[in-house]
């Protein structure tokens, strides 16, 4: 009994350590939005001597913070629309339908995400100038949802292979059409999938850097990640560290906010996604 009391003490004391390694950037970039830049430099690890709310003031009024957040949420939510959509109906049609080219398709898909966003900048920078989409809002959006549909097909495809394909052939006995039984008994089914795919596209979205850099040129267009890393750079290199945590904390409220709303399907999802 002592040396499982003993175990239980130590994989305790572990649990917390890991906790607090893992929230540790979290609450020192809480801190940090509440301290002048000054206080960072001098106490990179220490506690505020006083709250500064100087930092928030300054991102809402002399930055374009508001506009670009703004950007990023449009963008963000524009493109997990189009991702669900096109996935959930792509998914679907693959786990029940056999066609020409099925299995060549499903392993372009897993072979498609071998390729890093980089080795493609340039074919579709040209491609995105002659088709007029350079330096357009709609233009990023359709990146985004380009560059999830690969691992969100297969996460539906898998989870649609889930459902007993029995449950649809008793609603089409029963006289509903192929599309009615889709929309009435099988996506109230899939909601946990698409949940999860909703999420993991607006992350990505939310998070995407590369072609959100190369693809706008004006800066009233950029989105949030490009602006954090390009505009609290001062003469000499020297970063503004108080009100780039500011704008780092907003930033990140609304990915965790709806990590939070949608934990509770995100878990089920991804696991019966990935399961066949």
């Amino acid at each position: 009994m002592k040396t499982k009391k003993s175990v239980v003490v130590i994989a305790n004391i572990s649990v917390v350590v890991i906790i607090f390694l893992l929230l540790f950037p979290l609450i020192m970039l809480i801190l940090n939005a509440f301290r002048e830049t000054g206080d960072i430099y001098s106490k990179p690890l220490g506690l505020p001597d006083e709250f500064y709310i100087g930092n928030f003031s300054y991102i809402f009024k002399q930055t374009q913070f508001t506009r670009i957040f703004r950007n990023s949420f449009i963008i963000a939510i524009v493109t997990t629309l189009f991702g669900i959509i096109v996935t959930s109906l792509s998914g679907y049609a693959i786990s029940r339908f056999n066609f020409k080219g099925k299995n060549l398709l499903l392993g372009w898909l897993l072979a498609s995400q071998a390729f890093p966003g980089i080795l493609l900048v340039i074919g579709i920078f040209t491609l995105y100038n002659k088709l007029g989409l350079y330096n357009s809002l709609f233009g990023l959006v359709i990146l985004h949802t380009m560059s999830t549909i690969p691992f969100s097909s297969s996460l539906m495809t898998s989870y649609f292979e889930s459902i007993p394909i029995e449950l649809e052939e008793a609603a089409l006995i029963d006289g509903c059409t192929q599309f009615k039984a889709l929309r009435k008994v099988v996506f109230p089914l899939a909601i946990p999938g698409i949940i999860a795919v909703g999420t993991f596209t607006f992350l990505l979205s939310w998070n995407e850097f590369l072609f959100a850099l190369v693809m706008m040129r004006e800066s009233a267009k950029q989105t949030l990640p490009v602006f954090l890393n390009t505009s609290f750079v001062g003469t000499g290199g020297a970063v503004e560290w108080g009100s780039l945590s500011a704008a780092a904390l907003l930033t990140a409220l609304p990915p965790i906010l709806i990590f939070l709303f949608a934990q509770r399907y995100l878990i089920g999802g991804l696991t019966k996604g990935a399961i066949k």
